[in-house]
């Protein structure tokens, strides 16, 4: 189901954003997602994280409604945090390679 890139850096094909997206938490913080792919994301978010490893993300698709993803992060930086997805159902997955497809990169050329 995922696709990778043969050639060039990137694992999996992006959609650069952004997205609508909401840290859940107490309240729930709204946040804009860039470079949404099958295995992340960028949260433009300079607030400080919800505490322990592991955030619930709900994210907005374009014409598809909305997920709710287990992320982790891997780094941050003064402008937001760069997650990984954990855990993503089968369902979820589906939904957001299809989000992805319709606003992502051109596929990779076959040459």
């Amino acid at each position: 189901m995922t696709r990778e890139f043969t050639s060039g850096k990137r694992r999996y094909v992006r959609a650069h954003g952004p997205f609508n997206g909401y840290l859940s938490g107490s309240p729930k913080t709204s946040v804009l997602i860039y470079d949404l792919n099958l295995g992340g994301g960028l949260i433009d978010f300079t607030g400080e994280p919800p505490k322990g490893s592991t955030l619930v993300l709900e994210i907005e698709l374009p014409h598809d409604g909305s997920i709710t993803v287990n992320a982790e992060t891997i780094y941050r930086e003064p402008s937001g945090m760069a997650v990984r997805f954990v855990n993503l159902a089968a369902n979820t997955a589906a939904r957001l390679m299809r989000a992805i497809e319709a606003t992502g990169e051109p596929k990779p050329s076959s040459r």
